[in-house]
């Protein structure tokens, strides 16, 4: 499955690397582009909002790079779009840069953690008690090989309990409201994307962030590029870099700018929710890249653990991750200290 998607964006070169720059100084700096794993076309409630906060706040532009937003279907066509070369970086799960790496053979390596910590829980209709009566029910999910599928199926296996119907249907709030009209069963999203749809009569959290989470070491994703892609355009991947983790930080250490935002971009959601979600963010912040080799290799164990993994090639964590972006932004913005703002 995993190579036949690979392959299904081969020829997808009409998204088209731009090679135009923008300005920084008196340097060029090549235009970005980055696949979001999971489509959302609006304001993401978790911290994956960060990138479309650096270029609403003009921090992607103050860093000199310019980066352009492809939405794609989940993690498996994010990861087609990046070894195809139709963009240049992409937000992926771990273990399909593992199964990249050891299937296909492409020098994938992830350089920035957008975000930590268990965001998503798993909800269903009310006549669904617990995770072992979702056996035989719909469950939603973006698409194969997707993070919310893969959460779920590694909390299903480490709990032995049977699997649902998976069925792909796409976005988390696409997953939600076909859950609040009762066309599916179940699903995996988000706590911010959840509480979107809380009050609808019928439904409930089946397992909440907490649980869900110690199923899965964080980060389970990373933003991630080509090994020639970081060396080619590793100017432009270090101001990217800088500027995430700068927005990071600032959204960590001012949360109703972070409201506000939102707001404005979720109209569909009272205040009180927002002010929900946004203290529940504060811990999940990436305030120094989330790139710690001790942690990440952990991560990648965890991963080869997993029965799935049984037939895949070992791939040292090593192999598939370049810290020196991370470390970079660090020493370029000093070590995070929080500030006294509220």
């Amino acid at each position: 499955m995993f190579k036949s998607i690979v392959k299904k964006f081969a020829g997808v070169a009409a998204i088209g690397l731009l090679t135009a720059g923008s300005t920084f100084g008196q340097s060029e700096m090549p235009t970005l582009k980055m696949a979001l794993a999971v489509a959302d076309m609006g304001f993401n409630l978790t911290p994956n909002s960060v990138f479309k906060l650096a270029k609403d706040l003009g921090i992607f532009e103050q860093h000199g790079v310019k980066v352009e937003f492809v939405t794609l279907d989940g993690t498996p066509q994010a990861v087609a779009a990046l070894n195809s070369g139709a963009v240049d970086i992409a937000d992926i799960t771990i273990d399909s840069m593992l199964r990249l790496r050891a299937d296909n053979g492409v020098p994938v390596r992830g350089f920035l953690a957008n975000g930590k910590g268990g965001s998503f829980l798993i909800a269903g209709k009310s006549e669904i008690e617990s995770v072992a009566n979702l056996a035989g029910r719909s469950y939603a999910i973006a698409d194969n090989g997707s993070l919310d599928h893969i959460l779920t199926v590694a909390m299903l296996q480490a709990t032995n309990n049977a699997a649902p119907n998976f069925v792909a249907i796409g976005a988390p709030d696409v997953r939600a409201q076909a859950l609040a009209v009762g066309r599916i069963d179940a699903t995996t999203v988000s706590f911010g994307t959840y509480l979107s749809i809380a009050d609808t009569p019928g439904i409930h959290i089946i397992m909440n962030t907490d649980e869900l989470g110690t199923f899965t070491p964080s980060p389970t994703k990373l933003i991630s590029a080509t090994e020639e892609t970081l060396e080619t355009k590793g100017d432009a991947i270090q101001r990217f870099t800088n500027a995430v983790v700068e927005t990071a930080r600032l959204m960590h250490d001012n949360p109703n700018q972070w409201v506000e935002a939102a707001a404005a971009a979720r109209d569909d959601l009272p205040r009180d929710r927002i002010q929900a979600i946004s203290g529940f963010l504060k811990a999940q912040w990436c305030l120094d890249g989330c790139m710690d080799m001790d942690n990440l290799t952990y991560v990648v164990d965890h991963i080869y653990a997993d029965r799935d993994f049984e037939a895949v090639t070992r791939i040292p964590a090593a192999d598939i991750l370049n810290l020196t972006f991370a470390q970079k932004a660090n020493e370029t913005l000093g070590a995070y200290s929080p500030t006294t703002t509220p």
